[in-house]
């Protein structure tokens, strides 16, 4: 038996996300027959329940081993039961705050963020970036560590390098769009550009790439009009301005992520993206967004 996308079923309105989930998961061997998660056996029976939250256990004959239904998702070792983690993410996914979440779960704010990631990081799980083909768009930005934590700082670049950022340093992400339209994010290079190390991290996002539009950097555009015949600008009605600005506007409303987080969330607001932009109904993007326009004088 494959361990069931329990918290990502037909239950809940909010859990369409799972199809836009399949289609970023090509790549992931998804097992639908009842077999062990540990030797692909089919010689598997039911052998109980867990008594705190009534999660089914199997045993595999062929390896001896036993398992829960919910091994492999976000609650497996929790005590919760199934209902507390469905109400838990139906408001997670409206935005309600870790202290809100905490509150209404009647579970510590740690535990309200431990939850939190533990979902995020599943979800990451699944959207596997697709390498840039013949033509694409790259949006370059720099955002900066403020978390004083060292081990809130950690963050690793194109090439696998794990940078930890001191307060006030920058790292540059690309926000990268395809000939299908699919918009993606890449953790670059941390700030500034060695030029070195430039030609190596770029080969590794574009050694596919024949045309390249660039925004946001002329040390990379330059290196690209040495590599590729054509290179230009992105054009402004580009959806990566949008995409990136609305990203901006809905993250801005955490107050603060801290960059060993950060991919988190940016897959986070990705999933809204491609589900309907259902982003602009989190409380994080209605507070800013009315904070906005206060600000202006408009209301």
């Amino acid at each position: 038996m494959h361990c069931p996308i329990i918290l990502l079923t037909d239950k809940s309105k909010y859990y369409s996300i799972l199809k836009k989930i399949n289609e970023m998961m090509k790549d992931t061997e998804v097992i639908t027959s009842r077999s062990c998660p540990h030797c692909t056996s089919t010689k598997v029976i039911k052998y109980g329940r867990v008594k705190s939250n009534k999660a089914q256990i199997f045993y595999c004959k062929e390896c001896k081993k036993r398992f829960v239904e919910t091994i492999g998702t976000p609650f497996y070792y929790s005590k919760k039961s199934e209902a507390v983690w469905k109400n838990y993410f139906e408001n997670m996914w409206i935005g309600c705050t870790i202290r809100q979440c905490s509150g209404k779960m009647n579970i510590s704010q740690n535990t309200s963020f431990s939850w939190r990631h533990k979902i995020l990081g599943y979800y990451s799980k699944f959207l596997k970036r697709k390498a840039l083909e013949n033509e694409a768009e790259i949006l370059v930005r720099t955002y900066v560590q403020n978390s004083r934590k060292e081990k809130e700082s950690a963050i690793e670049n194109v090439n696998k390098e794990v940078f930890s950022l001191k307060p006030g340093e920058r790292f540059y992400f690309f926000f990268t769009k395809d000939k299908d339209e699919n918009i993606e994010f890449i953790p670059f290079d941390k700030y500034p550009l060695v030029r070195s190390k430039l030609e190596k991290n770029l080969s590794v996002i574009l050694n596919k790439v024949k045309k390249v539009s660039i925004y946001g950097n002329n040390v990379i555009m330059s290196y690209a009009k040495r590599k590729f015949k054509e290179v230009s600008k992105i054009v402004s009605n580009s959806k990566l301005f949008f995409y990136e600005k609305e990203m901006r506007t809905w993250m801005s409303g955490f107050w603060g992520v801290s960059f060993r987080y950060i991919t988190n969330y940016l897959n986070w607001f990705r999933i809204y993206y491609k589900n309907d932009k259902e982003y602009t109904n989190t409380r994080q993007y209605l507070y800013r967004t009315v904070r906005e326009l206060i600000n202006e004088n408009i209301i």
